[in-house]
């Protein structure tokens, strides 16, 4: 991979960055790290991208991130008490709780130990993202706090204490199947982002191939193979996945009719949306609200 990597600016002290913080660090860009990432969403609404899956988030959402994984996080930064007319428009806080940690700190000799079997498997697993549990949030909430008051002599010591504490609870879930070897350089990376951020900007309305497509200065049927050849799906079934996705929130986290969170979500025709999210959740908008609650919120 040749992707333009950021660089977690920490203290120079300490061999992690644990911070609270009301900007994400990658802020609407696709990006990669070589640090783990665990984050904590406090207050906030917006998408998370990991490899070429997107979901929604919200107050309440823990994530675990891993090395050189390629990931984009867009909160927004307002609402409307009325979407049908978008009329009365409100600010949206956000509030995270981010960690970062390098696993080379650790050194390829300490990590080969036997003992160190579970922080390797995790560290494995999160290469396609973790959503973590809200059952262990509390646990891992109060470790992070200890990690941010603890004297230097133990901050090893608990970020091993932590790692291991997640990754034999086994309370987490995969956000994607394992990742396939990406092949994206700097100009991939610049156009998706472009790309991504113009359906999450625009995925309300009619978004025309040719529109898209002249963002990256490509003809409609260049467009296709190439975004086809990057996420091996078309653009149109990854502007679907995005409307479904919000769709999800709002029957989720809102108790809009209906009809209401098809035409919120982008979607003209009932009757399509209603064959779309079945065909995407596997169960029907109705269905999936009353299976579906509200994650529980843990405030710091």
């Amino acid at each position: 991979m040749d992707f333009i990597f950021s660089r977690i600016s920490g203290n120079s002290e300490q061999s992690f960055s644990l911070k609270e913080s009301s900007l994400y660090h990658g802020l609407n860009d696709l990006h990669a790290h070589n640090e783990v990432e665990l984050i904590y969403v406090i207050e906030g609404k917006g998408t998370i991208m990991i490899h070429e899956k997107i979901e929604q988030i919200v107050e309440g959402t823990m994530i675990m991130i891993g090395s050189n994984v390629p990931h984009m996080l867009r909160f927004e930064s307002f609402a409307y008490l009325k979407p049908l007319t978008k009329m009365g428009k409100y600010e949206l806080p956000v509030r995270l709780l981010t960690l970062h940690f390098n696993p080379d700190t650790f050194g390829n000799a300490f990590m080969a130990l036997p003992e160190n079997y579970l922080i390797n498997q995790l560290f494995a697993d999160c290469m396609s993202g973790l959503i973590i549990h809200p059952n262990e949030h509390q646990t891992i909430l109060a470790q992070l706090r200890e990690l941010m008051n603890a004297p230097k002599y133990d901050h090893l010591p608990l970020l091993m204490r932590l790692f291991n504490g997640i990754a034999l609870s086994q309370q987490h879930t995969s956000f994607t199947s394992a990742p396939s070897v990406n092949t994206y350089n700097k100009l991939d990376e610049q156009r998706l982002t472009k790309i991504y951020l113009y359906t999450l900007n625009n995925f309300t309305k009619t978004i025309k191939l040719k529109e898209v497509a002249a963002i990256i200065y490509m003809s409609p049927n260049a467009f296709c193979k190439y975004f086809r050849n990057l996420t091996q799906k078309s653009y149109f079934e990854f502007l679907l996945e995005v409307k479904i996705n919000y769709a999800c929130r709002l029957l989720k986290e809102t108790d809009y009719s209906m009809v209401v969170v098809c035409y919120d979500s982008g979607f003209s025709n009932h009757s399509n949306f209603n064959r779309h999210f079945k065909k995407i959740t596997g169960q029907t908008p109705l269905e999936y609200r009353k299976t579906n609650q509200r994650s529980i919120i843990v405030d710091l």
